[in-house]
């Protein structure tokens, strides 16, 4: 799989890095014919040469830079799309992919894997080719010149290739090395980063630290050995280069002295020679450069050739206004082959109350993303008005809840930023400050400088635990949806603003003639259902209202028991 093309636009800019070598390799030739002639006054063939020389100095410039740009900002370009499409697969990936992943390394493939991509497009690449053809057109013209000459000039060729050939299959293990230390270091870092609050209260910095340092340590590591490498090569070619440049001097001169060679065919060599040099570094570099590319494009293309969700594709399905049924029918899913849900029915219709409870662990928040379709099912129905869900495109099928979780969901960014998150119609302002009212925050977002436009930073950190919640709810109450999800949404509220917010979002079910599904633990919360599911051992042991389960379910009267000691301590 391409990830890279070569376009026009590169293509252009290579060509025009041609014609600025073949420039180059013209100069040699002025330098000689300059050195030979007889008289060096300022006679008209001698300004001629000289008026030569700066308009191809001027020209070389000026191409030159026009094929930098060309080729720079193709590789900016090319690297921007494959970003944007690696960045849309990402967000379309399923949520088991990301259960396995660690942010920052795939922040990490992103970044330094998709440069090394545009480094090979946009820097190897033309150096390779220019450099090829510099080589080429160098013999060419030092054989016209001289022959004998040319051949000692030739010995840098296999003289470069014992040094470079060796190290460069050591260098290669590096640098794909180098990438996997580089993508766990961008890992660790940003999860420590992003729970520093959980580390300092925990008295973790020294833990964190030390993995942190184990990770800094490989890579330091590894990159001793490439400096090493380098360290090798570069002296080397150097020390081997400078013994082959004595040689060629002492040789030509020799060659002069007899006569059999003119001085300034011997400067032309010696610019000639000093000019292959980069580019014969170059093409012998290729190869480790070509290595490390694939291997960032391996790293690359295991995300895009990932199976993503499809969140698109189907056409709407007519659903009909009104009240609404959602049903599970022996709806079973295991998680990496082990099951935690098994032969789960349930029925959820508009304006009624329904409540997941069982004890920890026991699979209610799966079962809210197995509804949503975060996860497929491993055997069983899903249906809603008796259409499957999987009828649905998933982006239709989403659109029919509102969640609320209990884990932070607040972006970074304003007030307004995280209540429209996702919506796909104008709000006004007006629906913002009434949906914050609902949940009691509108005096505090008036009392912010710059009101609903007010920036809550990373992950919302100017907010309490409890207004960040209430932030979420607001978010899910603006949504166009046929059920409301409360997985543990009141959790981090006191007692009275939960009751508030609780008949708050009682009204709002019977105004949108929705349904409502809550998964909590506290008796308050769950008491007043109109229908519960006790869920235990991996299924729905039980349904009722509490009552009804008070009165026939040990396991349930149990559980309330439990739950009333701990709200008690």
């Amino acid at each position: 799989m391409k990830l890279l093309k070569i376009t026009p636009r590169l293509l252009w800019g290579i060509l025009l890095s041609m014609i600025a070598s073949l420039l180059n390799l013209y100069l040699p030739l002025l330098v000689r014919h300059f050195i030979n002639l007889k008289q060096f006054a300022w006679s008209g063939l001698s300004k001629k040469v000289l008026l030569l020389g700066g308009l191809i100095l001027i020209g070389n410039l000026l191409v030159s830079s026009l094929s930098d740009y060309l080729i720079s900002s193709e590789g900016d370009r090319q690297v921007r799309q494959l970003r944007l499409r690696l960045q849309k697969q990402v967000l379309r990936l399923p949520q088991k992919y990301f259960d396995q992943q660690i942010s920052g390394n795939l922040t990490s493939r992103i970044i330094n894997d998709v440069n090394v991509l545009r480094s090979f497009l946009t820097e190897t690449i033309p150096a390779v080719v220019t450099g090829s053809l510099t080589i080429l057109s160098t013999m060419l013209i030092t054989f016209s010149l001289d022959w004998k000459l040319t051949l000692l000039m030739l010995l840098v060729f296999p003289i470069d290739g014992l040094v470079t050939v060796p190290l460069g299959k050591i260098s290669e293990v590096i640098a794909d090395q180098t990438q996997s230390s580089l993508a766990a270091l961008t890992g660790v870092t940003s999860e420590s980063i992003k729970q520093i609050k959980t580390v300092k209260l925990n008295k973790a910095e020294e833990d964190v630290f030390a993995k942190n340092a184990r990770e800094i340590n490989k890579l330091y590591r590894l990159s001793l050995k490439g400096d090493r490498i380098a360290a090798m090569i570069g002296p080397l070619q150097s020390m081997l280069s400078f013994c082959l440049i004595m040689a060629v001097v002492l040789y030509g001169t020799l060659r002069v002295k007899s006569g059999s060679l003119s001085t300034g065919t011997l400067g032309a060599f010696m610019m000639y020679f000093f000019q292959i040099i980069g580019p014969i570094n170059n093409v012998a570099l290729f190869y480790s450069d070509r290595k490390q590319m694939l291997g960032a494009t391996r790293k690359i293309s295991e995300i895009i050739n990932e199976i993503a969700e499809e969140t698109a594709g189907k056409e709407q399905l007519a659903v009909a206004p009104g009240s609404s049924l959602l049903r599970l029918d022996q709806v079973s899913f295991a998680y990496q082959d082990l099951p935690v849900l098994e032969k789960v029915d349930l029925e959820a219709r508009s304006g009624e109350k329904i409540a997941l409870v069982g004890a920890t662990g026991a699979g209610k928040t799966t079962l809210a993303n197995v509804i949503t379709r975060l996860y497929p099912v491993a055997a069983g129905r899903i249906s809603l008005n008796g259409q499957a869900s999987t009828d649905f495109s998933l982006e239709q099928w989403r659109g029919f809840f509102s969640v609320v979780l209990q884990e932070n969901t607040i972006i970074s960014g304003s007030i307004r930023d995280n209540l429209t998150l996702g919506l796909n119609r104008k709000v006004t302002d007006q629906e913002l400050w009434d949906a914050l009212a609902l949940v009691r925050l509108e005096e505090y977002a008036k009392k912010l400088p710059k009101g609903l436009d007010s920036l809550l930073g990373e992950s919302g950190k100017q907010l309490s635990g409890g207004q960040r919640q209430r932030m979420q709810i607001a978010r899910a109450c603006l949504r166009d949806f046929k059920f409301l999800l409360l997985d543990e949404a009141t959790s981090n509220l006191d007692a009275d603003t939960e009751k508030i917010i609780m008949t708050a979002l009682d009204r709002l079910k019977r105004t949108k003639n929705c349904g409502q599904i809550t998964i909590a633990h506290r008796l308050a919360t769950i008491a007043n259902s109109d229908r519960i599911y006790f869920i235990k051992n991996k299924t729905v042991v039980a349904s009722g209202s509490h009552e009804e389960l008070l009165e026939k379910v040990p396991d349930y009267r149990r559980y309330v028991h439990e739950q009333q000691l701990k709200e008690k301590r």
